[in-house]
């Protein structure tokens, strides 16, 4: 362990918290049933309301996949390029990822930070199989790296610098045949948006939802990325507490997470406008 991460990890362990859905749990293994699976929530940081949105996400996890485990690492605060912000509390531990069925990050808290060895003990366990999920502000973390070891991007999919001021956004979809965008109407938008602009892809992401910026441009919005041997969902949206509480975008989570895991979709009507 290098010495930045000496030096920081004791000053972190005071943002974690840890939220289980323990009675649901209990109760699959006194009827015998499988062991829920186990999902981390990374979240937390500046400009977004992280701590209002924690209910909501857990809701949508647990849709997703009936019984299961939420653990919740939560850091508050912008940060900016203070490192015993930015070295997020869940990843202390080298082995951080052990029991892990997937990881999701919903997290801006670490845009001008970049530390070679805490990025590389953050993505190989996704490189060697653990599944994630990404969404909205986790693109603008540890933008330094991308001039360094380019590891955050390359797990990412997407490389994104910077974003369309607040504004509506339309989410036009482009793969309707894939299992993420099944039942999802053709277009639907949201007031209080964000839009990321995208300045390269990774090969073989799959780009299965656009928006258009003030200037044209068509961006990827949502989208699937193998990091190795791991899946990865991701999307842009997400930038107000509001839409997640949206009909579309709570269904395109949880069929975002269902294909992450591998799970079979829960396919049904939905959002008819």
């Amino acid at each position: 362990m290098n010495s930045i991460l000496k030096k920081c990890l004791p000053a972190v362990t005071l943002g974690l918290g840890i939220a289980l859905s323990s009675t649901q749990a209990e109760h699959a293994k006194a009827e015998g049933g499988h062991e829920p699976r186990q999902v981390l929530y990374v979240t937390g940081g500046g400009w977004h309301d992280y701590e209002g949105q924690i209910p909501v996400v857990k809701e949508i996890i647990q849709a997703a996949l009936g019984e299961v485990e939420i653990t919740v690492s939560l850091v508050d605060g912008h940060g900016g390029q203070d490192e015993a912000f930015n070295l997020h509390p869940a990843f202390e531990d080298e082995n951080w990822a052990e029991g892990y069925d997937l990881v999701v990050y919903n997290k801006c808290n670490a845009p001008r930070f970049a530390d070679d060895d805490w990025i590389r003990r953050i993505v190989e366990p996704h490189r060697a199989g653990v599944p994630a999920v990404l969404i909205h502000g986790t693109l603008h973390n540890f933008w330094p790296d991308e001039e360094r070891t380019g590891l955050w991007n390359e797990f990412c999919g997407i490389t994104s610098r910077n974003h369309e001021r607040h504004a509506p956004v339309t989410t036009t979809v482009q793969m309707p045949e894939h299992p993420i965008m099944a039942s999802l109407p053709a277009q639907w938008s949201h007031e209080n948006g964000e839009l990321y602009r995208v300045h390269g892809t990774q090969d073989g992401v799959q780009s299965l939802a656009t928006g258009i910026s003030g200037d044209g441009v068509e961006h990827t919005t949502v989208w699937t990325h193998q990091f190795g041997e791991g899946r990865v969902f991701g999307t842009s949206i997400g930038h107000v507490t509001e839409t997640f509480h949206g009909e579309e975008f709570q269904r395109l989570l949880r069929q975002g997470i269902q294909w992450a895991v591998g799970a079979e979709p829960m396919v049904a009507a939905c959002c008819d406008h």
